[in-house]
C-alpha cells in the first residue's frame, strides 16, 4: 500500500537559513558546487531542494548521488532515478537497455553492491514535495502535474505517476490553468530556453548536460518580489 506521506511529504518552513532550488542536474556535480560558492550556500541553515534527474549524461552522477546523503538536500524523483531503480531491481534486458539508452552507461563501471544501495535510497524518493514557505506554499514534481488540485496528488494512480516522471503535455500545449491549493508548482524534465512559468507552474530545465545553464534559483527571491517573478532565474 502507497504511504503518501512518504510518497508526498511536506517540508516546514526554513526559518534558520535560506531555500534554493536547482534544475536537472544530469551528473554535474562540480557546476553546482560552484554555484552554490558563489551563493554563499550555508549548509548549517540553507536547504537546496531539487527537481529531480541527478544522474545520466554527465561526467559525476556518483557525485550527485552524494547529494542523497546531505542534510541540507532534498530531491524528488526524476525519471532517470527510477530508470535506475527499474534497472537494478529488475534486472530485465529491457529495463537496462532503456536506461543504457537514456545516459546510464556510467553504471557499467561500478559494483552491483552500489548500485543496489543507490536504488534503495532512490526508491525511497518522494514523488512531490511540498515546502512551506511565509508566503505561501511551493510544490516540486518532476515533470509536471496536471491535477486540478495539489492535494489530489495523494490518491496517486499509476496513470499520475508517469505523468510526474514523463508527462510533457503541459508545456507543449502551454496549459495555462492553474494548480489550486498551492502557489507555486516548480518542475524540471523538459528542456526550454528560458525558465517559463505556465499558470503557476514553474519549469526550471535549461540542459545543463548540453551546455546550457544550470538553473539555480533562490526560492525567497522568487516569493519576495513578484515584480522580478516574471522570470528571475539565477544561473551559473
Amino acid at each position: 500500500m502507497i504511504n503518501p506521506d512518504q510518497r508526498h511529504p511536506t517540508l516546514p518552513a526554513n526559518t534558520l537559513g535560506r531555500d534554493f532550488l536547482v534544475a536537472d542536474l544530469h551528473g554535474h556535480r562540480h557546476r553546482l558546487d560552484q554555484a552554490l560558492e558563489e551563493r554563499h550556500f550555508d549548509p548549517s541553515q540553507d536547504r537546496l531542494l531539487s527537481v529531480g534527474d541527478l544522474i545520466d549524461r554527465g561526467p559525476d552522477s556518483p557525485g550527485c548521488l552524494d547529494l542523497l546523503n546531505e542534510p541540507w538536500f532534498w530531491a524528488v524523483r526524476g525519471n532517470h532515478e527510477q530508470m535506475l531503480v527499474d534497472a537494478v531491481t529488475t534486472d530485465e534486458a529491457q529495463a537496462w537497455s532503456r536506461w543504457l539508452m537514456n545516459g546510464g552507461n556510467w553504471a557499467l563501471e561500478r559494483p552491483e553492491h552500489e548500485l543496489s544501495d543507490w536504488a534503495r535510497q532512490i526508491d525511497a524518493l518522494p514523488m512531490t514535495l511540498t515546502i512551506e514557505h511565509p508566503l505561501g506554499t511551493v510544490g516540486l514534481c518532476h515533470a509536471q502535474y496536471r491535477l486540478p488540485h495539489w492535494d489530489d496528488r495523494r490518491r496517486e494512480t499509476e496513470t499520475d505517476t508517469q505523468d510526474w516522471l514523463w508527462g510533457r503535455s503541459r508545456l507543449y500545449r502551454a496549459e495555462p490553468a492553474a494548480i489550486e491549493g498551492v502557489d507555486w508548482v516548480f518542475h524540471g524534465h523538459t528542456i526550454i530556453p528560458r525558465v517559463t512559468a505556465l499558470g503557476n507552474a514553474v519549469f526550471l530545465d535549461r540542459g545543463a548536460f548540453t551546455g546550457g545553464p544550470l538553473v539555480v534559483l533562490s526560492l525567497d527571491e522568487w516569493m519576495n518580489n513578484p515584480s522580478t517573478r516574471r522570470i528571475n532565474e539565477t544561473i551559473d
